[in-house]
């Protein structure tokens, strides 16, 4: 999209009362074209998520993401997924491994919109300083607990902790935690 000098200025007057920083025409038309084009992104996502939404009225239970050549992430293992490698439903879009682990019982559904009850194994050593060798001890001792995803072959590709499980594993070790 092309912008008007007019809508540049009002962009500059604007960034200048925030911020107290005078941008130069060159600066000012950059970072306003990068806003329009970061809001038409926003705009694109929303309408498209809008037009899956409304496609559930008819399949309640789900359905395979349009091969349209894009990709997306999993919600859950963030594997890359696009048309029939991807299923979408009311809590949003899934490599076909984790929604069959959804449909099985194996983790619950909301894990997907909710990253506050559940957390990964790259997880423990990236928040709390746990090696993933202790990870494997402490999962043998039963001090913490976690949920193997297996894929279409039985092959473990994610381990899922959910926080309602490892309540007194977060009590203990959350003061390491960065």
């Amino acid at each position: 999209m092309i912008l008007s000098q007019k809508a540049i200025d009002e962009f500059k007057a604007i960034f200048e009362k925030k911020y107290h920083k005078k941008l130069t025409n060159a600066e000012a038309s950059e970072s306003a074209h990068n806003l329009v084009g970061f809001f038409e992104v926003l705009y694109e996502i929303a309408e498209r998520e809008a037009i899956r939404t409304k496609r559930l009225e008819k399949e309640p239970k789900g359905f395979y993401l349009e091969d349209d050549g894009k990709v997306y992430n999993c919600l859950i293992c963030h594997n890359t997924i696009s048309g029939k490698t991807g299923w979408w439903d009311k809590w949003g879009q899934k490599c076909l491994n984790c929604q069959r682990n959804i449909n099985a019982g194996v983790i619950p559904p909301d894990i997907c919109k909710n990253d506050k009850i559940w957390f990964k194994n790259w997880q423990l050593k990236e928040y709390f300083g746990i090696h993933p060798s202790k990870v494997q001890k402490l999962r043998r001792t039963g001090e913490l607990k976690g949920i193997d995803l297996l894929d279409e072959k039985g092959w473990t590709y994610l381990t899922v902790f959910l926080v309602k499980d490892n309540v007194s594993f977060l009590k203990k070790y959350s003061k390491n935690k960065k």
